[in-house]
């Protein structure tokens, strides 16, 4: 079912100062000489010509008038306050610029990092740690189980940013160097009593994004190989993560995910194993998500930007708590290797044969709040060659 949808630009208060500039003035005369345009030649294709042409217009005026198709409904919204470490399900959030948020709840604003006495803290991969940070107002929980015990931490975030100690470290896959808040002794004393066993001429520290990194671009290059590399096209200047890599949210739905099970019986999985931040149900094909070029929530307006490169599962099992082995890893990315047909550029199509995809990486366009059972709509990229990656 298609359904014509006037979307009118919305911010919240995280995002005022970060679109500004997006939604210019003369929207409503662009508006005008879009739809005009469409009723006097009666193709779309002219208002998606006129709309690249304007540039920086071009969204605002497309959204005025596009066919969206229901695909689902919002089934799972998840945060992941600490990068590495387990989610937070909510039943509704702000899609914020940098990710979905509830209050000071913001999906990967804290992050670990290790200390070598005499060096730069490198950020530090949990992954392998059954680790939960969770929030009341500014109250933090920091959990950690392992070996059948388990501990946590409480501290108030409004200290942690009065105390102001920053700190600085590298992100060993974008060589950025980061800055946040120190959240203090007794979080670092837990996280490095569990995790002595695997590193232990590391300390581990937590620390916290606050407003230090509030300018941070996505990683928008792909390394194909030693001397080869694929820019992907569909960013756009005004996207911006925290302490994440890819992209501010992260997509698949239930459907793409018992395909997967069906296909491989030794081991099945949830969603929890991927990470998505926006899970949709009621897709009636999996993998169809592939196709999304632009996804709307409500008055949210998300945009796909690439998909998501499966390299390897660095995590525990979501529901047993432990370490996932060798060969149950090797199945699941197999499988996906096995059944995954992408389209896309030739230099791409070779790297996923090696690389197994699952869900989708997107950027925002439109900010608002999203809430579980929500409508999930879609315009489709096999509709536009200009949406294709």
């Amino acid at each position: 079912m298609s359904t014509s949808i006037i979307v009118k630009p919305s911010a919240t208060p995280r995002d005022t100062a970060a679109q500004s500039g997006e939604y210019p003035m003369r929207e409503g005369l662009v508006a005008r000489m879009v739809v005009n345009s469409y009723f006097s030649r009666g193709k779309l294709d002219c208002i998606l010509t006129f709309c690249h042409r304007i540039g920086k217009c071009g969204w605002e005026s497309l959204q005025m008038y596009i066919m969206w198709e229901d695909v689902g409904e919002v089934g799972e919204l998840v945060i992941y306050p600490l990068r590495g470490g387990r989610g937070v399900k909510v039943t509704e959030a702000e899609a914020t610029r940098y990710g979905l948020a509830v209050e000071e709840m913001e999906d990967r604003s804290f992050i670990a990092t290790s200390h070598y006495p005499s060096m730069v803290r490198p950020k530090f991969d949990l992954g392998d740690f059954d680790v939960s940070l969770t929030l009341d107002g500014s109250m933090v929980t920091l959990r950690c189980r392992w070996e059948g015990e388990e501990e946590e931490v409480e501290f108030d975030l409004q200290d942690v940013i009065k105390r102001g100690k920053v700190v600085e470290f590298s992100e060993i896959f974008t060589d950025d160097t980061l800055k946040g808040y120190d959240c203090g002794d007794e979080a670092a004393a837990l996280l490095t009593k569990v995790t002595r066993d695997k590193r232990k001429r590391e300390s581990v520290r937590l620390v916290y994004s606050g407003d230090l990194v509030r300018n941070r671009e996505p990683r928008k290059v792909l390394k194909l190989s030693a001397t080869d590399i694929y820019t992907y096209r569909l960013f756009k200047p005004s996207d911006r993560v925290v302490y994440g890599e890819d992209a501010a949210y992260m997509l698949a739905s239930e459907t793409s995910l018992a395909d997967l099970n069906e296909r491989q019986v030794k081991k099945k999985v949830t969603l929890d194993w991927f990470r998505p931040n926006v899970v949709v149900r009621g897709v009636r094909q999996a993998y169809d998500e592939d196709d999304w070029a632009y996804v709307r929530i409500g008055e949210v307006v998300l945009r796909r930007v690439k998909p998501c490169i499966q390299y390897k599962f660095w995590y525990l099992d979501p529901e047993t708590g432990k370490n996932i082995t060798n060969e149950e890893e090797n199945v699941i990315l197999k499988t996906l290797l096995r059944t995954r047909k992408m389209e896309g550029p030739k230099e791409l199509q070779d790297y996923w044969e090696r690389n197994p995809v699952f869900g989708v990486h997107l950027g925002i366009d439109s900010c608002g709040k999203v809430r579980v059972g929500d409508k999930v709509q879609v315009a489709r990229a096999s509709s536009n060659p200009r949406w294709q990656l």
